[in-house]
């Protein structure tokens, strides 16, 4: 390493040079919670269980990368090297080895920028805000969520390309969509760019990338964010109650639609605003409108990449090349495999090699059955929960035609599909799966069950505050309370956890203007 680049509260990025291949690369180091910050007793349920929370943390923030890494889009930085170091102490620091970008950060663009007497274009502002929404569409395919998109995380590199930056920080610090009772307490995002769920502790979404993209947009195109907290209001009450203003209001010459779009992506209801995909395509007409001034350097021009459509179209995946019918002993191979995959944290080349098993198993029902039982769980595991959601329903299903609601496998699927489904914001698919495995596991005395039963039951009361449901969300949540003082005593960081999610709740249902509680 050469030097430093820069440094922020959770990693600083350092000059480096790849000798092999001759080129200048940019050296990332994360520093995540070690085992000497878990904030309970050494031998204590609580720890234990904390401390497997953040292993199981470490190992999706890789997966995502690497996940990240496999999109290839032009937006997102190359990432050719992952990993991590465990020092003798037992922290760990994780490593990224990138592509070097050269160019400006959008927020120190703005900070040169006189909105007042010389505004960029409003093609300027589109086509920065069109590129960013193109690469969410992108990873959102993959059911990756950013968490904190704001002009610090976007670059604009020479040809006027945006590369969206930080996935890798954003992953780490989210540690997935849902609110955990185990997570350590951190509010995800930045405050002026933080949407209302976001805010409120609750689930994070593909919505919520939306909502910090309506603010970026706003900022765009007026040169100032929607909302400021006051001393009689501060900025997350606006964010939960506040309608979005008109950047018309701001900027008269904005176009009429320009304004709506903003407005749609600002509203307070995530399942409200649009899609990363439906953002490109209503901002694509005004990317090449005329403008006074491009934004400053012709070089970094953002209108530049549109001469050629940057929105990369949906990857097939899964496919494969049938190979005949599979052999019982081809079939315990491949099981055998695809659990070394796995434990080596390689889900990409199992689900490849689960895809192909499907493929060739139509022969045999019951061992199709296994085998997509086991993609799901792969897909799963790999974080894409898009497809293992519907998957798991859908084998689950099978299961349920020849054994009980008690079976294992039957509720292996319930409760598999119901936390994908809550993983992509989708209540209504969510809870009729997380209360059937929770009415059917409960007759078990399971340790594993138990906890189990506890998570899906917080994770039911996520989704009926989601769905607009304030009221059997909090007695949900209050009846959870109990079963975690009895197991992990008053003063765990699950009891406290619950305690923030009931107060944040209450607080949000008793402010009679709050429109994110419908």
């Amino acid at each position: 390493m050469d030097g430093s680049l820069g440094r922020g509260g959770m990693s600083e990025v350092f000059y480096g040079y790849d000798e092999r291949l001759d080129r200048r690369i940019a050296i990332k180091l994360l520093r995540p919670s070690s085992a000497r910050a878990v904030p309970a007793a050494p031998d204590s349920p609580e720890a234990a269980e904390i401390l497997d929370a953040l292993e199981r943390d470490r190992k999706r923030f890789l997966r995502e990368i690497r996940t990240t890494a496999q999109l290839e889009h032009p937006g997102t930085p190359a990432v050719y090297d992952t990993g991590v170091d465990t020092a003798s102490d037992g922290s760990t620091q994780l490593w990224l080895v990138m592509q070097l970008l050269r160019g400006s950060t959008l927020e120190s663009m703005l900070d040169r920028m006189d909105f007042t007497t010389t505004p960029p274009s409003v093609a300027w502002a589109a086509s920065i805000a069109a590129q960013i929404a193109a690469v969410l569409t992108d990873v959102h395919r993959v059911d990756i969520v950013h968490r904190d998109i704001k002009p610090a995380n976007v670059m604009i590199v020479d040809g006027g390309l945006a590369k969206v930056l930080d996935f890798g920080i954003a992953i780490l610090r989210g540690a997935g969509a849902l609110p955990r009772l185990t997570q350590v307490d951190r509010t995800v995002g930045t405050p002026p760019y933080m949407s209302p769920e976001q805010c409120l502790g609750q689930a994070v979404t593909p919505a919520s990338d939306i909502y910090s993209l309506g603010c970026l947009l706003c900022e765009l195109l007026t040169g100032d964010v929607p909302f400021h907290g006051t001393t009689d209001m501060p900025l997350r009450a606006h964010h939960l109650q506040t309608p979005a203003p008109s950047v018309r209001a701001r900027r008269q010459h904005v176009p009429t639609a320009l304004d709506a779009l903003v407005s749609s992506m600002l509203v307070k209801h995530p399942p409200a605003r649009p899609s990363a995909e439906a953002v490109y395509d209503a901002l694509l007409p005004f990317v090449m409108a005329p403008g006074e001034s491009s934004g400053g350097d012709e070089n970094r021009d953002p209108t530049r990449p549109f001469r050629r459509p940057l929105l990369a179209p949906a990857k097939r995946r899964g496919q494969s090349i049938s190979r005949g019918e599979l052999t019982e002993a081809e079939a315990e191979e491949l099981k055998a495999n695809v659990q070394v995959l796995l434990d080596n944290d390689r889900p990409s080349e199992a689900i490849r090699l689960l895809g192909d098993g499907v493929a060739r198993s139509g022969h045999d029902p019951f061992l199709e059955l296994r085998l997509r039982h086991f993609l799901a769980a792969a897909l799963f595991y790999a974080g894409e929960y898009t497809r293992a959601a519907s998957l798991f329903e859908v084998v689950g299903r099978d299961y349920g035609r020849h054994l009980p609601p008690t079976d294992s496998y039957v509720l292996d699927c319930a409760y598999h599909a119901g936390h994908a489904y809550a993983e992509i914001g989708k209540p209504d698919k969510a809870l009729p799966q997380l209360r059937f495995y929770v009415h059917n596991a409960a007759t078990s005395a399971n340790d594993d069950t138990a906890e189990q039963i506890r998570e899906s039951r917080f994770v039911i009361a996520q989704m009926l505050a989601s769905s607009g449901q304030p009221d059997e969300a909090l007695r949900e949540l209050k009846s959870i309370r109990p079963l975690l003082v009895d197991t992990f005593g008053t003063s765990s960081m699950q009891v406290r956890n619950l305690d923030k999610q009931i107060d944040r709740l209450r607080s949000a249902w008793e402010s009679d203007s709050s429109p994110s509680l419908p």
